[in-house]
């Protein structure tokens, strides 16, 4: 008799729903177990700076769920994207799955953590936003940024294995911006299957870009901004070159690995006041600076210890490498140095050539261990991490702490 009561007010419950016109909400299901299961650890490193220490393992839709929940945590909400956007979305996705699966899989996975279904395209999800600035999920970007200003920064310094007596080489960079932003994340990634696991540093849009980093094989990169040389922007999908610089470290193995595929690759800038340049490094102590120009991607070679990048062409193009007081100063501390560079000594370096320095990074691209030092203490402290260990505690988590 109750199960028939039951099921009469179920009836009816329905029968004046309907009557009434009440609205009956859809109830968005918990992501699948294809999303979650992801390892996930953060810390901010100093009360006095803006940057995050971020973990991540798991397969690239877990990896997407765990960087989603983190955004929807800090209150990036969807946006309602027009006629137009979806357009742009679709046909960016489209590419993404093609040259980029990965990266594809992991929007998958943030678009899940919002209890979104990305092939709808009806919905950007904002990833990175500044006054007159927004980069939105699944690949719209809407730049009214038309009074930005060139900024001449950052360094980027090579040295090859030679130019220590323990026959590491390794890569130093100085990100040189007017003030911190908001983004900045050191992020560990551990792709469990299809790429390699990478450590970097950036100033947005986590989870899909990097400014510079390293990979488990050695292989490490920088980039720095230089003038606009009339390099054509491809028409159509594109990747952003903090995109590629990403894909070059999951997927590359070398240098000259990454050489081929930047020159497979569209690849854009967001802003037409400046570009940016890449100093490519690996372990075997090879070395290249990557440059957008009008013919094309072009790379310059050097036969000396150690290689420098700063905001000036290596290709004569319109201005002088040695005009830049960076590039100088560097150089000359690098002379000066010979067989003595170690992490310390290259730290050194990095510090004699700051310029509105928000972080100086160090990586050792045989031990694949970090040094990084911030701005909130002046530089002091040392902040030490190792790429190999990570990888070691990931992989005794994947096989069930064996």
């Amino acid at each position: 008799m109750k199960k028939i009561i039951t099921i009469l007010a179920c009836v009816s419950v329905l029968i004046i729903t309907a009557i009434v016109g009440i609205k009956i909400v859809r109830v968005t299901p918990t992501a699948s177990a294809e999303y979650e299961g992801a390892f996930w650890s953060s810390e901010k490193l100093t009360p006095g700076y803006p940057l995050e220490k971020i973990e991540v393992a798991g397969t690239y839709k877990q990896i997407g769920y765990a960087f989603g929940q983190w955004y929807k945590a800090k209150g990036y909400k969807p946006r309602p994207l027009t006629n137009g956007q979806q357009a742009m979305a679709r046909a960016q996705f489209a590419f993404y799955e093609k040259v980029y699966p990965a990266t594809a899989e992991q929007m998958r996975g943030v678009y899940a953590a919002y209890g979104l279904n990305l092939a709808d395209m009806n919905s950007g999800i904002p990833v990175y936003e500044k006054k007159g600035f927004q980069c939105l999920l699944p690949g719209v970007i809407d730049n009214n940024t038309t009074q930005e200003k060139y900024q001449n920064d950052c360094s980027v310094v090579f040295t090859r294995p030679g130019m220590n007596k323990d026959g590491h080489a390794r890569l130093g960079r100085n990100e040189d911006w007017p003030k911190a932003t908001p983004h900045t994340a050191l992020i560990f990634t551990y792709p469990e299957k299809g790429s390699y696991p990478t450590v970097i540093m950036t100033g947005s849009m986590r989870g899909f870009v990097n400014l510079d980093g390293m990979n488990s094989r050695g292989l490490s990169l920088g980039s720095a901004s230089v003038y606009p040389s009339g390099y054509p922007i491809p028409e159509g999908p594109v990747l952003i070159y903090t995109q590629a610089q990403q894909l070059v470290l999951e997927r590359c193995a070398n240098v000259e690995e990454a050489i081929v595929m930047l020159r497979a690759l569209p690849i854009a800038f967001l802003s037409t006041k400046w570009l940016s340049h890449i100093l490519l490094a690996d372990q075997g102590g090879a070395s290249v600076v990557v440059e957008f120009l009008p013919e094309g991607i072009v790379v310059s070679r050097t036969d000396t210890p150690y290689q420098v990048m700063t905001n000036n062409y290596w290709v004569p193009i319109r201005d002088n490498k040695e005009d830049c007081w960076r590039y100088i100063v560097a150089v000359n501390n690098l002379k000066t140095t010979y067989k003595q560079v170690d992490m310390e000594g290259m730290m050194a370096v990095m510090s004699a050539i700051r310029n509105s320095t928000q972080w100086s990074i160090v990586y050792d691209l045989q031990d694949l261990s970090l040094c990084l030092a911030l701005p909130d203490d002046k530089f002091v402290k040392k902040h030490k991490f190792s790429l190999s260990d990570f990888i070691a505690r990931m992989e005794k988590r994947k096989t069930g702490g064996k």
